[in-house]
């Protein structure tokens, strides 16, 4: 039994190498940080809610922004190298 050779995966929209177009590399980058702005929005307002401390709210806030625009410059950098 012969293995048939499987079809190259689609590349994302931009050169062949796999990098954006300027285009989609501005819209890739506001799409980042609207929501890592919505993820530390909530996330800050659920801490302030369930503690009702300002401070420890606007940390875990700025937390969650660092984390949210990490894991998704990950997500970018892992599709445009499949």
């Amino acid at each position: 039994m012969t293995a048939l050779p499987s079809a190259p995966a689609p590349r994302p929209p931009g050169d062949p190498g796999g990098r954006l177009a300027p285009g989609h590399k501005a819209l890739f980058f506001a799409l980042v940080f609207v929501t890592a702005l919505l993820v530390a929005s909530w996330t800050g307002f659920l801490v302030w809610v369930s503690t009702n401390q300002l401070a420890e709210a606007v940390l875990r806030s700025g937390v969650a922004f660092a984390g949210a625009v990490g894991l998704c410059l990950a997500v970018g950098a892992a599709y445009r190298q499949r």
